[in-house]
């Protein structure tokens, strides 16, 4: 199954988040599965926002599946993401404790 990671990014530090991205992917491709994070989708500089979301959301729905990150409910982008997962009928991965890596 392929699975799209959406993670809260704005007002993070990016590389903690790209850190944490980077180990749910870890995690999600030794189960088995192809995973992509929003830095594997875009990592141009500089742009503006509604370009990484559209960016975004375009590799989420060539997936199967996406992954809701803990804090997603506070992140515009990840809502944003969750509900046209939903419209698109995507299974929908929500964080659990019992996911921490290392985070």
């Amino acid at each position: 199954m392929k699975i799209y990671i959406s993670i809260p990014i704005s007002g993070h530090k990016l590389d903690k988040v790209h850190s944490k991205a980077d180990a749910i992917k870890q995690q999600l491709i030794a189960d088995g599965h192809e995973a992509i994070t929003p830095f594997d989708v875009c990592s141009e500089p500089d742009k503006s926002y509604a370009y990484y979301m559209g960016r975004d959301i375009e590799a989420m729905l060539g997936c199967d599946a996406i992954y809701l990150c803990d804090g997603w409910q506070d992140s515009r982008g990840c809502q944003a993401e969750a509900v046209i997962a939903k419209i698109y009928e995507k299974q929908i991965f929500p964080f659990s404790e019992a996911d921490l890596i290392n985070p």
